[in-house]
Order: C-alpha cells, then structure tokens, then sequence
C-alpha cells in the first residue's frame, strides 16, 4: 500500500513540526520567547496583567447590582423604583411579574407579566397580623421579591418583607394568591373542662360547635370564613354534610342566638384508621362564609418550622364533660396545660410508646386537668406576643384527667401541607380580601385501651 505523508506545517514564523509530530508545549513557549526581544517581556507582561483585571472589573460591574434590581433575562440592572412601576425595562418584563395592587376590596398580583381578572385561592392560609405569606407560582424568576409596599404602612413593611415564601407549585396552575386577613386575636379578658375554668364570650373567638343532627359532638377551630379544623374521629362514618351544622361566637349551648352555618364538605385524612389513632385531623368547608366580627376571629395557623418548647403554657377549649363519664358542659369552659415532650409522654407509665412524631401531648402527669369527651377536635392554642396560634386538634385520652394520662392532640405543624391541599382541591374558590382586617389589625384580640373521645 502507497503511504501518504502530510507536508510540515509551520504554526508560528521559524517553528516547524514533523507530519503529526506535537511539540512539547514548554519547548514552543520557550521558542516562542526566544524570538521577542527582552525589552518587549515586561510589557508583555503587563498587558496580561492588565487584560485580567478589566475583564474581572468589567464582570464585577456586570453582575453587581447592589441596591438595584438585576433582570434575569439580561443581567441588566435597574433602579428600584422602576421594579413594578407599569413599565418593563427588563427583557422578558420580568421586573413587572409578581407585582400587587390592592383596589377596593380585593387583591390582584400579576403573574407571566398579566393581572388575572379575579384572585382564586391557592394555598393562602390565614396568618398571624404582624407575618405575611404570600404563595405565588412556580415560574421563571421565582425569586423575585413580592412588592408591598403600598399596601401596608411603611413601618410595618420591612417585617413582612422577611416573612415572604415561595411555594414551589401551585395545583389550579393559574393563580397568584396574597393572604393578609388578621387571626389569632381576641378581645375577650385572659382567665369547663376538667379543672378548667368557664369562658367568656369572645374569648376564644375561634372556637365552633360542631353538631350532628342538631347535638354538640365535637369541637372545631376557624381558620378561614369557609375552613373549620377538626379530628378525624369526629366525622369517621358521619360524613354526610346535610347532617350537620356549625355554631361560632357563641358560649352557651342552651340559649345561644347564633346562628347555624351549614356545611358543604368533609374531609378526614386518608390515613386516618380509628385503631391507629393517627392522622387524627380532618376539615370542613361551610356552605357560605362566616362574618368575622368581634365574637367571631380565626385563630392562625402555626409556621411549618415553629417550634413549641415542652413546659408552655397553652390552653384548650370546649363543651365536653366535667367529669370522667359526665355529659357535655352547656357552657364554654378552658383549661391551661402545658406542652409536654412525646419523650415523656411515651414513658411506660403515660402513654408507652403510643405517641407518634404527628402527636402531641400536654396536661399533668398528677391529673386534675384535662379535655374531656365532646372536647374532641378543639383547639389546643398557644399564645406567641399578643397571637394565638392552633398548635393542636384534640384527639384522645383515657379517662379524663386521670394522673400519668395526659391529653393527646394532633399537632398542626405536622399537617400544615395537607390542610393546604384540601383547600387548593377548590380550585376555583373566589377569595376576597377583606380590608377591614389590615385596618382594625388591634381590634382583639392502666390496660385500658385508649378510644377517641365524642
């Protein structure tokens, strides 16, 4: 076979190579250097030096928009009064996504650069006055901060700046969502329920009797104008709305002018198994909403990562029985209890193991005071500053207020993700922000087998 031979190729002025011969490369940059006279080395030298430096500036100045916003699409900086001012200076406009307005009686927030027409609930739940959650989207230039500042007075707007999350999904898929109302507050004075204490009207504003067939069976907390939390067990096998009715801002059960909300939905956990004791939470939607008022408040929904230390004094609520095997109280009664370690409340001579992280307890080991049964699904509220927030759903017990059988409550923090879910399985729920809560903000505020207390 004829062989084929590349001619030499000269790849710089006096250096040549073999056919498919690569020098070393240390020998070429020596040659390289050989053919420059010295003088020219340190300024050679120095122009490296210097091209390094520019493009390191030049980077610096390119990405660096401190006190500016940078736009995603170009990395072009602008002031920040241009950030939700009508006018897109970004690219893609992405300075004016994600930008709120609040006209009369509702909140609209643009999102893809449009403002939808109505604002659909999400995922909002209603939190304490002073944090704000805003779920937005799952879109391009997520991180984009939220702009408040107009609708809330200029002392109050850093702080809420800080509490602003995004929500990785949204299920409708379609909306932006900005949930603001006021809860956890009360105007009723601070201090029957075993050892407990009877209430007043309006101090436990968010508390509701859940009726069947026109009785009291459980207790329920307000969440939303439409949303009650509740237990499982309450409404296992009783899940049929037209059989039941929802009585709020009221103390007694006997003679009490409230008036009666229908229901539209239940939903209990799947997971719930009566045996379990687990997954002992459960929802229902009102057929209408409830007019919050001054007897009338929802209490909040604790923060997924807040933390309740063991020894807090909390307080629970409800018409259950004032004694073990009693019937249910026609009065509002309270107790105060602390919060107690699922450690302890484990112990074998508690609750021996039966105690799951989605639990908690709290009571007296000595007995004396506790929830009882027609307590079940109320709420177990902890006070942070002035807001009470829903750390608890009551679930069982054995016996009531007996020593070393503490009461054990779903904790909420654990279900927070699946309270959300529920109320986006509406996707087309029409909320509609009601002003009036921002601007009247300080306007209050043994071998026995455990079976689940109604």
């Amino acid at each position: 076979m004829n062989s084929v031979l590349f001619p030499a190729v000269s790849l710089f002025r006096g250096l040549s190579r073999s056919p498919f011969c690569f020098p070393d490369a240390d020998a070429v940059a020596a040659q390289i250097l050989s053919l420059l006279p010295l003088k020219f080395f340190p300024i050679l030298v120095v122009g490296i030096i210097a091209l390094i430096l520019a493009l390191a500036i030049g980077l610096g100045i390119h990405f660096d928009c401190s006190g500016k916003y940078r736009c995603r699409s170009s990395f072009k900086c602008i002031e920040l009064a241009a950030r939700c001012n009508g006018v897109a200076d970004c690219k893609e406009g992405e300075d004016e996504y994600r930008c709120g307005k609040a006209p009369p009686g509702r909140f609209e927030a643009q999102s893809d650069g449009h403002t939808p027409g109505l604002c659909f609930y999400c995922v909002g739940s209603y939190v304490s006055s002073d944090t704000l959650r805003v779920d937005l989207l799952e879109e391009p230039f997520r991180e984009d901060f939220v702009s408040i500042n107009h609708l809330l007075p200029d002392d109050k707007v850093t702080a809420l700046h800080h509490a602003v999350y995004v929500r990785e999904g949204c299920a409708s898929g379609h909306v932006v969502t900005l949930t603001c109302s006021v809860c956890g507050r009360r105007m009723g004075s601070s201090p029957r329920i075993v050892g407990g204490n009877a209430s007043s009207l309006a101090q436990w504003p968010w508390q509701a009797s859940l009726q069947f067939q026109g009785y009291h069976l459980c207790g329920g907390s307000v969440i939303t104008p439409v949303w009650v939390v509740t237990a499982a067990h309450c409404v296992y096998d009783l899940y049929l709305p037209k059989s039941w009715t929802i009585q709020v801002g009221l103390v007694s059960l006997l003679d009490s002018p409230a008036p009666s909300h229908l229901v539209e939905k239940i939903i209990y956990h799947s997971k719930y198994k009566p045996k379990r004791l687990g997954n002992d939470i459960a929802l229902m939607k009102l057929a209408g909403p409830v007019a919050f008022n001054e007897m009338i408040q929802p209490v909040c929904l604790p923060n997924s990562e807040e933390n309740f230390p063991d020894g807090k004094m909390c307080w629970t609520s409800g018409w259950g029985a004032t004694e073990d095997g009693g019937d249910a109280s026609p009065v509002l009664n309270h107790a105060a209890v602390p919060l107690l370690s699922n450690k302890l409340c484990n112990h074998r001579d508690v609750y021996g193991g039966l105690i799951s992280p989605s639990m908690l307890c709290a009571g007296y080991l000595k007995g004396g005071v506790d929830s009882c049964q027609g307590d079940s699904g109320g709420p177990l509220v902890c006070q942070e500053r002035t807001v009470w927030k829903l750390v608890g759903a009551t679930s069982f017990g054995i016996g009531c207020a007996e020593a070393n059988k503490p009461g054990v409550y779903t904790r909420i923090t654990s279900f927070l993700d699946w309270i959300h879910e529920q109320m986006e399985v509406d996707l087309f729920t029409l909320i509609v922000i009601i002003w009036w809560h921002l601007q009247h903000a300080e306007v209050p505020g043994s071998g026995i087998e455990p079976m689940p207390q109604q």
